[in-house]
């Protein structure tokens, strides 16, 4: 209960200041602390009252004084904790954290117009940003203010329209089938050999393979299920399991002599770390991954991307020796990561003629549409064969009459 310089009782969260003038405070739901004073007493308790109402019975109508941070962590607490995938609560709130809120957050939300939202896009392109973490960022304002819109805080989204501005964009790196079996090769004897090989006769996702268990190995009907993908955050302790990126992620998976062989060679290799392990890891949500590493734990992405520059390390040390030696041109093998492998899968699929309707369904796309616009690339070798046919030419060299 607070009190006026006379002592007398004003009720909770109201007080006299020295210069005699009345006070209200309370937090409101966003943690913030709000405030107002006047001269009567009869004002400010108004004040605290209609706050305290239109804080309780939410935002709509209260736009003025509402900031875009508040709303924010409002709407993402309430519209998309638990209801969206975690990775796309975390992609909000980074892009929140590191474009939209230095730029806007102290704005009131009714004041944003389309052009303060663009800008945000346009320093990102100048401050050379992926286009991917520009549309990210275009995705989060859009829904912010659709969430808005709903919520009755504002009537138009200021973020309609916006424009992400694209550099040229570099064709997903493939693996030439002699690029693919360099790879392997200087691969084998390490400890991710055989995910590498699985990746490239499955086109499964990094995360995928990360959260694979060996329950989601059927040997006897030769597929493979994919039911979780591996993820990790630190604010929640690390590791954990998700659930596929989509409906289509949920799927199962043919398994060529290929896959089979990286698996039972896998088996094998686990069972030989188990034996030599005295720290192996005790939770049993990881207690049956396909890989894991010298001690049973998850391995990331992060990893799986590290021990593949290693490979191609070695391979550029050994192509430049090579030069040397020979006194011939160096050839770098470019660098590579784990969705490298994906696209290199889906390639060879089409090169070996699989129709995209069923390499969809292997890649565990949406649409067909991603499939052949994402991950489906010509191969240099392929165009030089195809445009060899249109002049008349066999492989082998004779040309047709």
């Amino acid at each position: 209960m607070g009190k006026d310089l006379k002592g007398k009782e004003l009720g909770v969260g109201l007080f006299q200041r020295q210069d005699k003038r009345y006070s209200a405070r309370f937090t409101n739901r966003y943690g913030r602390r709000m405030q107002f004073y006047d001269e009567k007493l009869s004002v400010v308790r108004k004040w605290l009252n209609d706050a305290k109402y239109e804080d309780e019975h939410g935002l709509a109508g209260t736009g003025e004084k509402v900031c875009v941070s508040e709303w924010f962590w409002q709407w993402i607490k309430i519209y998309k904790e638990g209801i969206v995938k975690d990775n796309t609560v975390k992609n909000y709130k980074s892009r929140f954290k590191y474009n939209i809120e230095p730029a806007i957050g102290t704005m009131q939300i009714t004041k944003v117009k389309k052009i303060h939202l663009q800008t945000i896009l346009n320093d990102m392109y100048e401050d050379e940003y992926a286009y991917g973490t520009m549309v990210l960022a275009q995705i989060t304002m859009h829904a912010l203010f659709d969430g808005a819109i709903q919520s009755e805080i504002i009537t138009k989204n200021p973020a309609d329209g916006l424009k992400c501005k694209q550099r040229d964009v570099k064709e997903a790196r493939v693996l030439t089938k002699q690029e693919q079996d360099v790879f392997l090769e200087y691969s084998k004897g390490t400890m991710y050999y055989n995910a590498y090989a699985l990746l490239l006769q499955t086109g499964l996702r990094p995360g995928e393979l990360g959260g694979l268990k060996w329950e989601d190995i059927d040997f006897e009907n030769r597929e493979l299920r994919v039911r979780r993908t591996l993820l990790q955050d630190k604010s929640k302790g690390g590791f954990y399991f998700g659930s596929p990126k989509n409906k289509m992620s949920n799927r199962e998976i043919p398994l060529t002599d290929k896959a089979i062989k990286a698996l039972k060679d896998q088996r094998i290799y686990q069972f030989k770390l188990r034996q030599r392990s005295n720290n192996w890891q005790k939770k049993k949500e990881f207690d049956n991954l396909v890989f894991c590493t010298i001690n049973g734990n998850p391995v990331g992405d992060s990893t799986f991307r590290r021990m593949m520059m290693r490979v191609i390390t070695n391979i550029n040390i050994d192509r430049r020796a090579e030069a040397q030696i020979n006194n011939t041109a160096y050839v770098e093998f470019e660098p590579a990561h784990p969705h490298t492998l994906r696209h290199t899968f889906a390639t060879r699929c089409i090169e070996d003629g699989v129709k995209p309707n069923v390499l969809q369904k292997i890649l565990g796309h949406a649409s067909i549409t991603i499939t052949m616009g994402l991950y489906v690339h010509e191969t240099q070798e392929e165009k030089h064969c195809e445009i060899r046919k249109l002049g008349g030419i066999k492989e082998d060299g004779v040309k047709v009459v």
